[in-house]
């Protein structure tokens, strides 16, 4: 099994989720986050003055698949994902040791 982490823009969640859903992906987890990579953060002027946004506003994906899933997952994550512009994110695919679904006991790919 594989877990895939992304780091997408916000604007991007409906679609991608909408991607992964038509190749089979079951589920996933999306938390609100912040961060800089490559932008560094830019700065804002707000009521006269200047400041600097340090973090930039991001949507973290985490998505638990199969390992027969994961190319396909990753390349639908990045094609859809992708602006073209500085900030479109990153996708991380860690190897996952176990899963256990709590209300059945369901190991592993069956837990999925």
């Amino acid at each position: 099994m594989k877990y895939i982490v992304a780091t997408i823009k916000p604007f991007k969640l409906e679609e991608v989720r909408e991607a992964l859903t038509a190749i089979g992906v079951r589920g996933m987890m999306v938390t609100e986050i912040k961060g800089f990579g490559a932008q560094s953060g830019h700065t804002e002027i707000y009521r006269g003055a200047e400041y600097a946004v340090n973090f930039v506003p991001k949507v973290k994906l985490e998505i638990a698949v199969a390992d027969s899933m994961a190319e396909q997952v990753v390349d639908t994550l990045a094609k859809t994902a992708r602006t073209g512009k500085i900030g479109d994110g990153k996708i991380f695919v860690l190897d996952l040791e176990a899963a256990t679904r709590v209300r059945t006991g369901e190991a592993g790919d069956e837990a999925l």
